[in-house]
């Protein structure tokens, strides 16, 4: 009888053991996004075209630690701009790093007000907070036109905004 029960018990553990196994894991949250809006560039063509931009440096503005993201970095064709879950707002400096056009870089930024909620995804992946942004401006120095596409912003990797500029001549 002992054997019996010792046999039934090692069935169902080699019946439970894939299960356990296959959901066990990160598969999901390496597949998952970053929680973090990207912003990708246009060309303000008809129709609009994915296009990159020469130089370019992002960093954020007011805010107290180290906020560069983006060094003068060269063929951007997207980036990250980070939201603060201390903070329903943010800003971030886009400079033009194109010498030799003016005496002084031109610079956008952009805006996002937003509001946060701590979510709780798996055991494995564990918790994000997911953004809605409620208000997203810009300024027009360099940028054509921005839009939000999602605002939405969570572990789902997505483009989040789009900044549309004029095409080179």
């Amino acid at each position: 009888m002992e054997r019996g029960l010792k046999n039934l018990v090692y069935a169902a553990f080699a019946l439970l053991m894939p299960g356990l196994v296959l959901s066990c894991g990160d598969e999901y949250c390496a597949e998952s996004g970053s929680g973090i809006p990207l912003v990708g560039i246009y060309a303000m063509e008809n129709p609009p075209v994915e296009a990159t931009l020469d130089s370019l440096t992002v960093y954020g503005k007011d805010q107290k630690a180290d906020s560069m993201l983006y060094d003068t970095v060269s063929n951007v064709q997207s980036f990250y701009t980070p939201l603060d879950i201390n903070k329903d707002e943010v800003k971030y400096v886009l400079r033009y790093d194109r010498k030799g056009v003016a005496d002084e870089y031109k610079r956008d930024t952009l805006t996002y007000i937003y509001r946060k909620e701590l979510k709780f995804d798996t055991p494995e992946c564990g918790a994000f907070y997911e953004f809605t942004i409620e208000k997203f401006d810009y300024t027009t120095n360099s940028i054509v036109y921005a839009e939000l596409v999602t605002p939405e912003v969570n572990n789902i990797a997505s483009l989040t905004v789009k900044l549309y500029y004029a095409p080179e001549n």
